[in-house]
């Protein structure tokens, strides 16, 4: 597995259990009614699945170019997961 692929693999996993408060609002910030209905659909995830499995459970459920969106979010703008460290040459 490559580097980068790893890195966005461990970004995901703590963004999972450390995502902030609104980051629907963030990511979707173009786009206001998308905002509320995804607010929505979070929420019930919630309701259903708690703090540890509620961001799986939304990501599951958004379209292909929404999931897109959230992944490229993540990459680019959460910094708050415990970084891999490489070897030289890894």
């Amino acid at each position: 597995m490559n580097k980068q692929s790893l890195i966005a693999i461990n970004k995901w996993n703590f963004f999972i259990y450390n995502f902030p408060s609104d980051f629907i609002e963030r990511v979707w910030a173009d786009d206001t009614s998308l905002v509320n209905h995804l607010k929505g659909k979070f929420l019930s995830a919630y309701e259903r699945h708690g703090g540890y499995g509620c961001v799986p459970a939304f990501y599951a459920e958004l379209d292909n170019s929404n999931r897109k969106k959230l992944m490229q979010w993540v990459m680019d703008n959460f910094n708050d997961e415990q970084r891999l460290y490489f070897k030289e040459g890894e």
